[in-house]
C-alpha cells in the first residue's frame, strides 16, 4: 500500500489535539487507526496534533500511514498509570494551545484546560449488569471492578461533551454519571474502510470439511472466552463428523490463553482450538476470510466492531443474546443464551446443517451494515461533535462538577 502524504494540510482550520494515549489492545484500537488514518488523509479543516499510544502508532503505520513526526508524541506507559505519562500529555496541550481536545476512548486521566470531547466506550461504567459481573468469578476482581469503574466514571465526569457508540451507553451516562444529554452524541460504530474495499460472502461450508470459528478478540473477562472449548467438545460430541476449529487471537504468552488452552486440553479438543496470535488491524480481513463464522460470545460490550467486520467479510455471525448485541445486530445473527455452552453449539449446528440459515444472516449483515456510517462519515461527525462543542461557547458551564 503507498504511503500518504508525511505532513497534514496546513489550512488555517480548527486546532485539535487528539489524545489516545490510553488504547493499548482490542477493538479501540482499530477503531482508532481508521480514525487517525481519516485525519491524516482528509483533514476536513481540523489542524491535528496527535497524541498516541506506541501500541497505536504502530497500527496506523501498519495501514500504510506516515504520521506527521512534527505533530505528533508518543506516550508511554499509559496515562492510566502513569504520572509521568500525564503531565507529558498535560505539557504537550500546554505547546499546542489547541481549541479543543479530542480523546478518542477515555478516560483521559488529565484535566485539561481546552474544551475536551471525551469518548466513551466503557460498558462497565454505562451499562454494565448482574450478568457480567458474575462472569467475573468469586474472585478478588468483583471487588475491584466496581471500585475502577467509579475512579472512572469521575474522571468521565470532568470532560465537557462526550461521544458514545450506542444509546445504552448513552443512557447509562445520564442515569448513572448524570451528564447533560445535549452534551452527548452517538456516532455508531463500523469497521475500517479495509473491510469494506472487496466486499465478499465466505463459501458455505458443505460435507466434512473444516469449519473454521473465528473470536477477534483481546483477552478480557467480559469476553467470555472460557466457554470456547466447552462448545468445541459439544460440537465434536454432536457431530463426529465434521471438524470444527475455533481461531482466536491472543498473544502467545496471555494469561487468559493459557487458560483456554488448558481447558481445552483436559476436555480433549486442544486441536480444535488454534491461537493464530496478536493480528495487526491490516491482516484482519485476511483472517476473517480464511474463516466461516464469527462467534462473540461476550457477556458485556457497547457496540464491537466484530459485527460490522462480520458483515463486510460475509460471516454470520453467532452471539449472545443480550440487548447490546440486539441492537448492533438485529436481525442479523444467530443468538443463544449467554454462557451456556449448549445453546451456542446449538446455534453454530444449525448454521452449518441449514445453506438458508446461513444465506439469509449473510444478506441481513449486508443490510444493517449498509445503515451503518461508513468510515469517512463517521470523521465527518466526529468532526461535528468536535465543531459543536465549540460553538456551546462557556466552557466552564460545560463540565458537570
Amino acid at each position: 500500500m503507498k504511503a500518504s502524504s508525511a505532513e497534514p494540510r496546513r489550512e488555517r482550520g480548527l486546532r485539535v489535539l487528539l489524545n489516545a494515549t490510553t488504547l493499548v489492545k482490542g477493538g479501540a484500537l482499530q477503531a482508532a487507526a481508521s480514525f487517525v488514518r481519516a485525519a491524516i488523509l482528509n483533514s476536513g479543516g481540523v489542524a491535528w496534533w496527535f497524541a498516541l499510544s506506541p501500541a497505536l502508532r504502530e497500527q496506523v503505520e501498519g495501514l500504510g500511514v506516515i504520521l506527521p513526526e512534527s505533530r505528533l508524541r508518543v506516550i508511554s506507559p499509559t496515562p492510566a498509570r502513569s504520572k509521568q505519562a500525564r503531565r507529558e500529555l498535560f505539557g504537550m496541550e500546554r505547546e499546542v494551545q489547541p481549541q479543543v481536545v479530542f480523546t478518542f476512548f477515555g478516560p483521559a486521566y488529565v484535566r485539561f484546560r481546552a474544551p475536551h470531547l471525551c469518548g466513551v466506550a466503557v460498558p462497565w461504567v454505562t451499562h454494565s449488569t448482574w450478568l457480567a459481573y458474575w462472569g467475573l468469578g468469586v474472585t478478588l476482581d468483583l471487588v475491584i471492578m466496581p471500585l475502577e469503574m467509579l475512579y472512572k466514571g469521575l474522571w468521565f465526569k470532568k470532560a465537557n461533551g462526550w461521544v458514545v457508540e450506542a444509546p445504552c451507553a448513552k443512557a447509562g451516562l445520564i442515569k448513572r454519571l448524570r451528564l447533560p444529554e445535549e452534551r452527548i452524541c452517538i456516532i455508531p460504530n463500523n469497521c475500517g474502510e479495509h473491510y469494506l474495499g472487496r466486499q465478499q460472502s465466505v463459501r458455505f461450508p458443505e460435507g466434512s470439511g473444516v469449519v473454521r470459528v473465528l473470536t477477534l478478540s483481546a483477552y478480557y473477562l467480559h469476553k467470555n472466552l472460557e466457554i470456547i472449548p466447552r462448545v468445541a467438545r459439544i460440537l465434536a460430541d454432536r457431530c463426529p463428523s465434521r471438524r470444527f476449529e475455533f481461531v482466536v487471537t491472543l498473544p502467545y504468552h496471555d494469561k487468559g490463553w493459557a487458560r483456554i488452552r488448558r481447558a481445552a486440553r483436559a476436555l480433549g479438543v486442544e486441536h480444535g482450538v488454534v491461537n493464530e496470535g496478536t493480528v495487526p488491524v491490516s491482516a484482519g480481513p485476511d483472517l476473517y476470510d480464511r474463516c466461516h463464522i464469527c462467534f462473540l460470545p461476550s457477556l458485556l460490550e457497547t457496540f464491537s466492531a466484530n459485527y460490522p467486520e462480520a458483515m463486510a467479510r460475509g460471516l454470520p455471525i453467532v452471539t449472545t443474546d443480550l440487548p447490546f448485541a440486539h441492537d448492533a445486530c438485529r436481525d442479523a445473527a444467530c443468538y443463544f443464551i449467554a454462557k451456556n455452552a449448549r445453546s451456542a453449539a446449538d446455534a453454530i449446528i444449525r448454521l452449518v446443517e441449514d445453506e438458508g440459515v446461513w444465506q439469509g444472516l449473510v444478506a441481513r449483515g449486508r443490510r444493517v451494515l449498509s445503515e451503518l456510517p461508513r468510515p469517512e462519515e463517521k470523521y465527518a461527525l466526529y468532526i461535528e461533535a468536535i465543531r459543536g462543542l465549540v460553538a456551546s461557547g462557556d466552557r466552564a458551564g460545560a463540565a458537570v462538577r
